[in-house]
């Protein structure tokens, strides 16, 4: 198969069986024998519909310089090429048309260049091309860069066989096949199978090459709403109703506190007065009123304080205590910094309702030199009554007594 073969789509439908009656042979100065005179394309056409090889594009290329130089030798006033100027004969010699006057190089050639380089299947030489026509300032300049990119894809001994190639992808894309070719055998020989696919007289290739695109209708469906698109759409109506309906009250409460702040007229009235945010905590309860007494209070005997002994404090170990269970307090004594040899306390329960006064074991703790206190823990086990006190008591180096701890804390009623 010929490298320079172009494919189109095979069409459905029987075509007319007409023999083409060749043209009038005349010699092709390009070395490529007798050709077929009186058709062409232009450039922009043929890009369009052809894909070109490195050596057929370089061809075309090296005839688009040559016209251009050609052109420079002629007078009057230099004029912009126009693309459906640029003919490509189908005997695969690009020319220029209509143009008597010098050729003026600038965007137009370079653009001309830039879409042969392209449309060439070869990544390599067309980023050559490009490349070459990039930065030129001068006409000179130019054609010497392009010259050198060119140059090694243009065997002279192949270019009867690039000018062939070409002439063939010029008679392809305008539908004519030259004489004598495959591609009328092949059409020929299609007329004898009546219900067979046919084939275009310009294809050199059945159904093979290029396909336009099919455009998917799918843009222009109208697509139906989501569930989660719905479901955000009916979420948006709750909330704008749910709005709607407490815009009135909330309007209104905000215009009465509002007044009620700015212009008081009554501050008896309901209407002017704020309510505190929270109510004031409850009274204690009377435990009289419950039918039970008052548990005393608890007398130790001793002062909070005395000789060297600055205080005497007591606090639960583990938070709290309840009556009928084990308890352990923590007992600190204060010192005064002269030397003292042991700290000795005990632990007393004081029933509150009958004056009862259990006395707890000596505990001591010696006392470092130098040192203003010492700690320690008492354990005891508190008796079942409903009002209870407990203190610690020291007894060396001085008597003195911490505070009472009670049991329960509060709200404690004698039966």
């Amino acid at each position: 198969m010929n490298e320079a073969a172009l494919g189109v789509h095979a069409s459905g439908s029987k075509p007319a069986v007409t023999r083409p009656e060749p043209s009038e042979p005349i010699a092709d100065d390009s070395g490529g024998g007798l050709d077929v005179s009186g058709a062409g394309v232009t450039l922009p056409t043929l890009l369009a519909v052809a894909r070109l090889t490195p050596p057929q594009a370089a061809q075309l290329v090296a005839d688009l310089v040559g016209q251009v130089e050609l052109a420079g030798t002629r007078r009057g006033r230099p004029v912009t090429l126009q693309d459906d100027a640029v003919m490509v004969s189908d005997g695969g010699r690009l020319t220029i048309d209509g143009v008597t006057s010098r050729i003026e190089v600038d965007d137009a050639i370079v653009g001309l260049i830039r879409s042969i380089a392209t449309n060439c299947r070869g990544s390599g030489f067309g980023d050559l091309l490009s490349e070459s026509v990039s930065g030129a300032t001068d006409p000179e300049g130019l054609i010497r860069r392009v010259r050198r990119v060119i140059d090694p894809e243009l065997d002279p001994v192949g270019e009867s066989r690039r000018r062939r190639q070409i002439g063939e992808l010029v008679r392809a894309t305008t539908g004519r096949s030259r004489p004598g070719s495959r591609a009328v055998d092949d059409r020929e020989a299609s007329t004898d199978v009546p219900d067979g696919p046919s084939v275009p007289a310009g294809s050199l290739v059945t159904s093979t090459g290029w396909y336009p695109p099919v455009r998917s209708p799918w843009h222009s469906r109208r697509r139906r709403p989501s569930r989660r698109q719905s479901l955000y759409v009916v979420l948006a109506l709750v909330v704008l109703a749910g709005s709607a309906a407490a815009a009135p009250r909330a309007w209104d409460q905000l215009s009465r506190g509002w007044d009620a702040l700015v212009h008081p007229v009554n501050t008896s009235s309901a209407q002017n007065r704020i309510e505190p945010v929270s109510p004031p905590p409850p009274a204690p309860a009377d435990p009289a009123a419950g039918g039970g007494v008052a548990p005393a209070l608890v007398d130790m005997g001793a002062p909070p304080a005395a000789g060297q002994i600055t205080r005497v404090t007591a606090s639960f170990a583990d938070g709290s205590c309840s009556p009928g269970k084990p308890c352990a307090v923590r007992v600190d004594v204060g010192l005064d910094p002269s030397t003292v040899g042991a700290v000795t306390w005990k632990l007393n329960v004081y029933d509150r309702c009958t004056g009862e006064v259990r006395e707890g074991g000596d505990v001591t703790i010696p006392a470092e030199p130098g040192r203003d206190g010492v700690y320690g823990l008492s354990r005891t086990t508190l008796p079942d009554a409903s009002a209870l006190g407990i203190a610690a008591v020291t007894s060396a180096p001085a008597v003195a007594a911490s505070e009472p701890l009670y049991v329960p804390a509060e709200n404690a009623v004698c039966r």
